[in-house]
């Protein structure tokens, strides 16, 4: 017997340490190092704001011997004054504490001046941080203004010859040059088309991406970082300007490109965006480092191959995105895990400044190293501040990935969850919804398996968190609610909704924090001009704004146990099994909600692995004991 359970007691302790094994991250890097990273650059940011060395029109932008080197907000070339507001917004998104809104608000619009400002393609560099993170957090129609002033003048500088923004007045050697950190500008025209903007301007993206890809993105997934057009858009030549030669590929570069094809995607959905960010993203992986942190150039001889951060944050805030929009797991996992291991690095005591004399966040950033184009270099092995921003944005991403759940973004293809099939007849559909940002203009919409969803009309049944700041509900052909209830950034509401199918007829409660359910629908019919559906087949979280406008979690689909129905007007109803009383009401206990199939756990995910390691461990040493006393 004694020999039998230790068998077993062994079988258990082997399952248990696989689970634990198959659930061990692949690096080090966790939510304790990513507060400890985010904390320590708070510290920094509130020291640089509050030094008075550094005036709200002049704007850090390298470390150097204890001190910032700054640029001052009426230099128009220049394109890196939108990071340091954009620090300091992504502060205030951290605990909405009004001291960093006050301080973002002021570095912000010191920067108002260049909206027309037609000399430089970098205006998305220096607005979609600052005006952009300000419109995000706050909905002031003022920052958004400006944003569209911005885009139409770097729409300005768009050669439709050539189908490219063009860059670089002051080579008068180059006739129609573009770069590849243009892809990270293409931003501003991306969202100013859909935010009150001309539409033509996400053409015009679009192309330059296009044109990028044929044109910057060698066969090996490597990239150029500059290309020159006649004016009849043909190639005069291509090179690489900051890099170590024409031949070779700058890290930065590289970075800029998985950035910008991974957002041009995020706007577009367009396949040959995806398929270009993850062709220059295999790429530079490939060639990293054991630390994971490149070289400035792949291609730099081993005298100088020194590191460059900068580019490491960006990519890892640009994979944790590419990672979510990529359709086979193995390489979604790799994109996760190649993003952390960055971050593990870069948090680490080798690239993080604390304990340093430096002012910034990062150490060891190249802004331009020694070339023969410029022999001296500027801004090598030190902090800047476009780094840190991209470091502080991964930090952030990884920690809204962490939290879970859905987030709505701004097209409709990628704002899509699957329910199942066979949500048939009565159902009743319930989770969480936090606001995330200011303004919220988003939906929780529902529509059949069947149904395209392509626009609002598209769905059926529609929960909003409006721009005014309050839930209503889609009746038919307009949006109504039958209390007023505000909701507050960052706060955690419960949502239920009970449709009846067959009837085309549904009710939603919506539970503040610490509150009682209010009823907001009650029997409203379905969108008047959406397509018939007989079922819950999918769900879309549509921002009007911003992607990550909100998060829900916890959703889940079950069968309803009675219909929708009203009370007379002169005689109210008692509310069916498991629906919410009337507001006022004591509440009835609800009859408890089945896990939906997508989300049921199996196999170590049912059974903890620590658990089952330990319960084995138990066993084993009760083993050892019998035999032990058995020998006594």
């Amino acid at each position: 017997m004694t020999v039998r359970l230790r068998e077993r007691s062994v079988g258990w302790l082997l399952v248990g340490s696989l689970c634990v094994l198959a659930a061990w991250p692949a690096q080090a890097f966790d939510d304790a190092a990513a507060d400890r990273a985010l904390q320590f650059a708070r510290t920094q940011l509130n020291k640089t704001a509050t030094n008075p060395a550094v005036p709200t029109n002049q704007y850090p932008k390298a470390s150097t011997d204890g001190t910032w080197k700054l640029v001052r907000n009426d230099d128009m070339v220049g394109w890196t004054q939108g990071f340091f507001p954009g620090l300091l917004w992504l502060m205030y998104d951290q605990g909405r504490d009004a001291t960093w809104k006050s301080r973002g608000d002021a570095w912000t619009r010191n920067l108002e001046l260049q909206k027309t400002n037609t000399q430089t393609h970098d205006l998305g560099f220096k607005f979609m941080p600052s005006f952009g993170q300000a419109y995000r957090l706050t909905g002031d129609a003022y920052y958004q203004g400006v944003l569209l002033t911005a885009a139409r003048s770097l729409a300005t500088r768009y050669n439709s010859t050539v189908g490219v923004i063009k860059c670089c007045d002051w080579n008068p050697a180059w006739q129609v040059p573009t770069v590849v950190d243009t892809m990270m500008n293409l931003e501003l025209l991306f969202w100013a088309s859909r935010n009150g903007g001309d539409p033509a301007w996400n053409d015009m993206a679009l192309n330059h991406a296009l044109k990028t890809m044929t044109d910057m993105v060698r066969s090996d997934g490597s990239t150029f970082q500059v290309v020159d057009y006649d004016t009849a858009g043909h190639i005069r030549s291509r090179g690489t300007y900051q890099g170590y030669s024409n031949s070779s590929t700058w890290a930065r570069g590289q970075a800029w490109a998985i950035y910008g094809f991974t957002m041009a995607y995020r706007y577009t959905r367009d396949a040959r965006m995806l398929q270009t960010a993850q062709k220059v993203t295999n790429y530079y992986l490939d060639h990293l480092p054991a630390d994971s942190i490149p070289f400035w150039d792949f291609n730099a001889p081993a005298g100088q191959q020194v590191k460059d951060s900068s580019a490491a944050a960006a990519v890892a805030s640009a994979l944790q995105e590419l990672s979510t929009y990529v359709t086979d797991p193995a390489v979604a996992q790799r994109y996760r895990n190649a993003a952390l291991a960055m971050l593990d690095s870069l948090s680490s005591s080798a690239y993080l400044a604390s304990g340093s004399s430096s002012p910034g966040i990062l150490l060891h950033g190249v802004g331009f190293y020694m070339t023969p184009v410029n022999p001296p270099g500027s801004d090598i092995d030190k902090s800047l501040i476009y780094g840190d921003y991209y470091f502080v944005e991964a930090l952030i991403r990884y920690k809204l990935a962490r939290a879970g759940g859905w987030y709505s973004t701004l097209v409709f293809p990628g704002s899509l969850h699957d329910l199942g099939a066979n949500n048939t007849g009565v159902q009743v559909a319930e989770f969480d919804v936090t606001p995330l940002s200011k303004p919220v203009d988003a939906v929780i919409g529902y529509a059949g398996r069947a149904t395209n969803v392509t626009a609002y009309s598209s769905l059926s049944l529609l929960i909003r968190l409006n721009p005014s700041g309050f839930f209503d509900v889609r009746r038919g052909g307009d949006y109504a609610a039958l209390a007023s209830l505000p909701y507050e950034i960052n706060a955690t509401y419960h949502v239920r909704m009970r449709a009846d199918l067959g009837a085309k007829r549904y009710s939603v409660w919506v539970r503040p924090p610490g509150g009682n359910e209010v009823l907001l629908a009650d029997n409203f019919g379905f969108r008047s001009d959406a397509p018939a559906i007989t079922d819950l087949g999918k769900v879309s979280l549509k921002s009007g704004h911003f992607d990550n406008e909100l998060r829900v979690s916890g959703h889940s689909v079950r069968l309803g146990s009675a219909p929708v129905t009203s009370p007379s007007p002169s005689e109210p109803s008692p509310p069916a099994a498991g629906e919410p009383p009337p507001t006022g009401a004591p509440e009835v206990s609800d009859p408890p909600a089945e896990t939906p199939p997508e989300r049921e756990s199996k196999g170590c995910a049912a059974a903890p692995g620590s658990m089952m390691a330990l319960v084995g461990l138990l066993l084993w040493l009760l083993g050892r004991g019998r035999r032990s006393s058995s020998r006594a």
